[in-house]
């Protein structure tokens, strides 16, 4: 077997690289300008090939040394995620949500958290609908879309079924909401700005005279949730997650027409956690919660 180089020296071309100069490298790695040298001379014997091409002014990457930099970049990058999660606390549980989905888990991260006193869930939102578990330190994450990835675990949590909702102050209002037709009295209002649901639902339910591409933009679906429970217009939403805001009646449903996209919400997590207790804990608590088997 082919003797691996040294680490150490893998790390400073890492420094060397990313600043092009001995000299600036030494003072990152607060080592002197010839041990940093030294270790890019053993690097190079080992390899048996310059990495580096010296200037007077700087230093510039060999062929070679272009090839090397990114698999070592990955490579330390991989090492640091691990560590990151290997030392964290065992009873964190780091999870990324995004924002559309936050309506729908939050409660339920109550109630696990007060059986679960032990486990502290690190909650992250992002308007990101994937995970890239190579790269992001989490321990799980709900995603939208179909999980890629054989490393990683995946739990239906629930299909997409999108459905318009208002405020019940709505259907009593001057201007009807008797049809769909009727939308056209309204003001729509879009969870993205891309107006995909909206153009979706109303081609689904067969509506004409209404433009899609009307009406107030927000950035998430809680925004535009929070305006139509004002009574502004509106919105559009999955069933799932508005569902508690139509059992407290902040929103009601004005028709019986829901769109199946053939999209899903999953509860993801990478293998190397798969085994951990409070994994597996949280993923069993949020299957009895969405009626998982």
């Amino acid at each position: 077997m082919q003797r691996m180089p040294p680490l150490n020296a893998l790390q400073v071309f890492l420094i060397v690289a990313r600043h092009r100069s001995f000299t600036r490298a030494a003072e990152h790695l607060c080592l002197t300008q010839g041990a940093v040298s030294r270790q890019i001379l053993a690097l190079e014997e080992h390899y048996g090939f310059q990495l580096f091409t010296r200037f007077p002014k700087g230093l510039a990457l060999t062929v070679e040394g272009e090839i090397l930099l990114p698999v070592v970049r990955e490579s330390f990058s991989r090492i640091e995620e691990i560590s990151t999660r290997l030392t964290r606390q065992r009873n964190d549980l780091a999870l990324k949500v995004p924002t559309c989905a936050m309506r729908w888990i939050l409660p339920k991260i109550m109630l696990f958290q007060a059986e679960h006193a032990d486990i502290q869930i690190q909650l992250t939102t992002t308007t990101q609908h994937n995970v890239d578990f190579r790269h992001d330190a989490f321990d799980a994450a709900i995603v939208y879309g179909t999980p890629t990835g054989d490393d990683i675990h995946s739990m239906l949590l629930f299909e997409e079924q999108l459905t318009p909702v208002c405020a019940p102050e709505i259907l009593q209002g001057e201007k009807p909401l008797d049809t769909p037709e009727d939308l056209v009295h309204h003001t729509l209002l879009h969870p993205t700005r891309d107006h995909r649901d909206w153009q979706m639902w109303l081609k689904f339910a067969e509506v004409t005279g209404v433009n899609p591409d009307s009406g107030q933009n927000f950035e998430t679906l809680d925004s535009a949730m929070n305006a139509a429970a004002h009574g502004f217009g509106v919105a559009i939403g999955d069933c799932a997650l508005v569902r508690e805001d139509i059992e407290m009646k902040r929103l009601v449903i004005p028709f019986d027409k829901m769109l199946s996209t053939g999209q899903s919400y999953y509860l993801v997590y990478p293998d190397c956690v798969a085994n951990l207790q409070k994994v597996v804990l949280f993923r069993d608590w949020i299957a009895r919660l969405s009626g998982r088997p």
